[in-house]
């Protein structure tokens, strides 16, 4: 079960190091103000997507510091050089990504440019069917 004083200390030491107050931490992370408002106050439990959120705009909140904390004190740092793979690593994933996207976009134009049959429909409403050959 969640800490919530230890969870509330360590999000404000994330706060402080940012340098945000309530409102911009709420717009960074992409909440409502009132959410971290009620988590402050202790109204609200934080939810998993709350967390979630503020991982995923805070590279040094990694989630076993941001819920069950530790011995440190202020969030664990990446170094220049993990930094650095941690940039490779998802350029590269959003290119292969985007590669699977176009392959399977092209998979699925080549398979809906098969025409199966074409139909000619007249203005007094009689019509003709073509098959095409296979």
């Amino acid at each position: 079960m969640l800490n919530t004083e230890a969870f509330l200390e360590r999000l404000e030491i994330l706060m402080e190091n940012n340098q945000l107050n309530a409102t911009a931490f709420a717009e960074k992370i992409g909440v409502q103000r009132s959410s971290v408002s009620h988590i402050i106050s202790k109204r609200n439990k934080p939810s998993l997507e709350f967390m979630l959120k503020i991982h995923e705009h805070f590279e040094e909140a990694n989630l076993d510091w941001l819920i069950l904390g530790g011995e440190k004190t202020s969030p664990p740092t990446l170094t220049e050089e993990q930094t650095e793979v941690a940039q490779t690593d998802l350029f590269s994933n959003k290119q292969k990504e985007d590669n699977a996207a176009k392959s399977s976009q092209s998979q699925t134009n080549l398979e809906a440019e098969k025409v199966a049959q074409i139909i000619q429909i007249y203005k007094d409403g009689s019509f003709r069917t073509f098959f095409p050959k296979t």
